[in-house]
């Protein structure tokens, strides 16, 4: 717990803009509480939550989830975040990247959605750069530190991956 504990946070002052989940004052109790949530939720097979860790040193990187799995529709929706002292390097997009490519080959979904504020412009490069669809905006998605954010839905659909290089 100690390692994701100190990465969120270092990161918490940029996460509080764009997580429900991340509030001033975050404690240990709050991530473990976040550790036993996830560990429930990939039981069920609703949630799959995944630690991004640095090759080279094995580092806490972030965390990379498949949410909300729908499994009627074979669909998740992708959420990610990298620690800030990491940003820059292009371990968000690695990160997110694999998680995507183990949700369409090993989970067998058919759809992967991402929601991302408009501002959080760092956020929807790494959805741009691994290619999901721009779709439209949803209007107060999202309450976040006691106000509504409209988000960009992306997608990315299976067969759109499955046959490029850099997912074979």
């Amino acid at each position: 717990m100690g390692p994701l504990h100190d990465a969120i946070l270092e990161t918490l002052p940029q996460l509080v803009r764009w997580l429900p989940w991340a509030h001033p004052g975050h404690s240990r109790a709050d991530t473990r509480r976040y550790i036993r949530q996830a560990r429930l939720a990939r039981t069920r097979c609703t949630t799959y939550e995944f630690v991004a860790l640095r090759e080279d040193s094995s580092r806490l990187l972030g965390i990379v989830g498949l949410h909300r799995v729908d499994w009627s529709r074979r669909s998740a929706s992708l959420g990610y975040w990298i620690r800030h002292s990491e940003w820059g390097h292009g371990f968000g997009t690695e990160a997110a990247g694999s998680v995507t490519e183990h949700g369409f080959r090993t989970i067998g979904l058919n759809r992967i959605e991402a929601h991302v504020a408009p501002a959080n412009r760092r956020s929807c490069r790494v959805v741009e750069k691994l290619g999901f669809e721009r779709e439209g905006v949803a209007r107060d998605l999202e309450l976040v530190a006691g106000r509504y954010l409209d988000h960009v839905q992306y997608s990315l659909l299976r067969r759109e991956v499955m046959g490029r290089e850099d997912f074979s």
